[in-house]
């Protein structure tokens, strides 16, 4: 017994020079120089502090049956003296083991680091609190920093633990043995953690210890093979003293009820221009600054993907931003730039690598969901969407899988109620995956086959309600077209564009209407040749947008060539052929060329009368038209006469409270006001419903002019 207090005694010697030294101790045995914090080198102890350490230096250490052993009295042994069991020597400075932990480029996180510190200070209890966030946000390099500027916070000492894989319980022995000069404790491990617990030595400024838990993350048993959860792989290594911080870095959310998270958030857009600033170098990112922007953009603000382009681009001095942005965008991923860490950083993975980690851990289940997800476009998915594909009794395990393991996981942002959105970064990592799957072709046809649906339900007279509700689909819509044309069938290809065209169009939004509208003709061009009714439909969709510009020269050519189209494919007698008739008729009256007007507007009227009969409301929707030009032209009479029978066939077929029917007895109102304006109103007829309209119109003109 005596000769394992002498071994003890020794070790305790050499790490006291050591520290007085300035050198921290690796768990691993091994010591490095650690950086010095200014206060130790211009301070010297006070006459309190001097005391309190010379009294601690008086303490005794006895093994185990309380036997007696030794006690130290300035470095001379006395033999044959029995005391009770109390902590070891004190040491000097802050006992740890980070080393050399801790990146040179650290930046844009300060506020961060002074409210995590607020939050572990608050507590008087034992509280454990979890850095938390996705893979590569920088949860670990955020805790190194933390305990390197904060370090004179914890003057008993921080420990740096490695959670994933490793044994936990063994390190803080470890680091007690090494770094705190306690004798190795006897018996079982959780005996020995007791041990360590209770004679954990106090300094004279402070009794604060801080734990560090890199890493806690699900592990599976090596013998059961069932999965372990994160909080139960650490769960018997933790302290129950209040004296001990317990902080933890994991990418899981709510990893237990008695842990809080402290959520990690992406960098702010300066932060993460700053970021490669430092790394790159100012001068560099001044040459082509807005290319600086974008590529921050491009990876998500992520600081692990922003710090691997930095290094790359460090070791590349002839690479332009712009040609580095290009090749980014190609290889996505699988770009060199992030392929693997650099030395001086934190992190030891490349983005694939980290995000391969979390991959590991979901099931079947959640990695399908995954790949689902990736379909949809880099915007927020109401969550409607997402389901709209599933069955509904199969709804709630999709939920569950999405609670329990993507967001659990920091896989998925949950940005409000019922609506997430992926992390660039990781999508494209979702969509490597989805490649690589069998149903792969599957899962794209299925989504393109949901975006058509929804596609469909958009027209021109879509309502604000049913527009307002459309708002967050139309990304993923047009998601279809940017990126899963080649999964749509033929008969599906055109809805995603009118949807599009119609959905801006609603909004009086012409531009971006337009522009759908012109990419529509395009795409279908190139997709079914020159000869293809989808062709003729885009063309039309696109002079009817013309025409709402009042861009009458630009849209004719278009009218006149689906026109024909149309006539060469379907023939002269179709439905399609009669509304591309009246559609050239419109653009005729509103550049005041009525004859023409009229003359395509009876074509139309015909060609639905001979194949729809005069009762159909496409038939009642010739006559509309044919009224209201008739209107235009002071044709009183006549136009009276097709209102009543527009509105006779809207009321039958569609209702008295229908649209159509409403628009359509608003037309007669109109044209009574007109006849009544024009000093005409005799010439109109005398039905019932005219007549009582005359008298009730021309008060309220009176009274508007008044």
């Amino acid at each position: 017994m005596v000769s394992r207090f002498f071994k003890w005694l020794l070790r305790s010697i050499r790490h006291l020079v050591l520290r007085l030294r300035g050198r921290s101790v690796d768990l691993s045995g091994s010591q490095q120089d650690a950086p010095i914090e200014a206060s130790t080198i211009s301070q010297k102890p006070t006459a309190a502090e001097t005391s309190e350490q010379q009294a601690s230096t008086h303490q005794s250490v006895v093994g185990n049956d309380n036997q007696v052993i030794a006690k130290m009295t300035g470095g001379t042994v006395i033999k044959n003296q029995t005391i009770l069991p109390t902590p070891a020597p004190s040491v000097v400075g802050v006992p740890n083991n980070l080393q050399e932990r801790g990146s040179t480029t650290f930046v844009g996180r300060d506020q961060t680091l002074k409210e995590l510190h607020e939050k572990l200070q608050a507590s008087h209890t034992l509280a454990i609190t979890a850095l938390q966030g996705m893979g590569g946000i920088g949860k670990t390099e955020l805790a190194v920093q933390y305990a390197q500027q904060y370090k004179s916070h914890y003057p008993s000492g921080i420990c740096w633990l490695s959670a994933r894989g490793a044994e936990v319980g063994t390190q803080i022995v470890k680091f007690a043995v090494d770094a705190l000069g306690l004798p190795q404790p006897e018996g079982e491990l959780d005996a020995q953690l007791q041990f360590v617990w209770s004679h954990w030595p106090k300094q004279a400024k402070g009794d604060r210890v801080l734990l560090i838990y890199d890493d806690v993350a699900d592990e599976i048993g090596e013998d059961t093979q069932q999965k372990i959860a994160a909080y139960d792989t650490i769960k018997a290594a933790l302290p129950v003293d209040s004296r001990f911080q317990v902080l933890l870095t994991t990418r899981l959310r709510n990893v237990a009820a008695t842990v809080d998270d402290f959520q990690i958030e992406l960098l702010s857009e300066a932060a993460a221009l700053e970021l490669l600033e430092v790394i790159v170098g100012k001068t560099r990112i001044d040459s082509e600054r807005e290319t600086a922007q974008a590529l921050c953009e491009r990876v998500g603000y992520l600081p692990l993907g922003l710090e691997l382009l930095g290094y790359f681009l460090t070791n590349k001095p002839d690479m332009t931003l712009s040609r580095q942005e290009q090749r980014l965008e190609k290889k996505k991923l699988e770009a060199k730039a992030f392929e693997k860490a650099h030395p001086g950083m934190t992190a030891k993975l490349g983005v694939y690598e980290a995000f391969e980690l979390s991959w590991g851990e979901l099931s079947g289940d959640g990695q399908r969901l995954a790949c689902w997800l990736s379909l949809f476009a880099l915007a927020p998915m109401p969550w409607e969407l997402v389901a709209a594909a599933t069955v509904t009794d199969e709804r709630e395990d999709l939920e569950d899988t999405r609670d329990y393991e993507l967001l659990k996981l920091s896989l998925l942002q949950r940005l409000e109620a019922e609506s997430y959105q992926l992390h660039q970064l990781v999508r494209e990592f979702f969509l490597a995956k989805l490649n690589e799957r069998e149903d792969s072709d599957e899962l794209k046809v299925n989504y393109c086959g949901l975006m058509v649906e929804r596609a469909k339900q958009i027209d021109q007279s879509a309502t604000q309600e049913v527009t307002q509700a459309t708002t967050l689909v139309v990304p993923h819509v047009a998601e279809v077209i940017n990126s899963w044309s080649d999964s749509l069938s033929d008969e599906d290809f055109f809805w995603p564009f009118s949807g599009l065209t119609f959905f801006y169009y609603a909004q009086g939004i012409y531009g971006v209407a337009v522009g759908w509208a012109a990419q529509a003709a395009i795409s279908t061009k190139e997709r079914f040749g020159e000869q293809h009714p989808s062709v003729a439909s885009s063309l039309n969709n696109l002079a009817v947008l013309y025409e709402s510009q009042g861009r009458y020269e630009a849209a004719e050519p278009l009218y006149l060539e689906a026109l024909e189209l149309l006539k060469q494919l379907l023939g002269e007698q179709h439905p399609d052929v009669a509304t591309s008739l009246n559609n050239l008729a419109l653009l005729y009256q509103a550049q005041g060329r009525y004859e023409t007007a009229e003359n395509f507007m009876q074509q139309a009227l015909q060609i639905k009368e001979k194949l729809l009969g005069q009762g159909h409301p496409e038939f009642a929707i010739s006559l509309w038209s044919l009224a209201n030009l008739y209107t235009s032209t002071e044709r009183f009479a006549e136009a009276e006469s097709l209102y009543f029978k527009t509105l006779a066939i809207f009321t039958d077929r569609l209702g008295e409270q229908h649209p159509n029917t409403r628009s359509a007895f608003n037309g007669l109102v109109n044209l009574i006001a007109a006849a009544i304006q024009a000093d005409q109103a005799d010439t109109l007829s005398d039905h019932p419903m005219t007549q009582d309209l005359i008298p009730k119109i021309r008060t309220a003109m009176e009274n508007q002019d008044e």
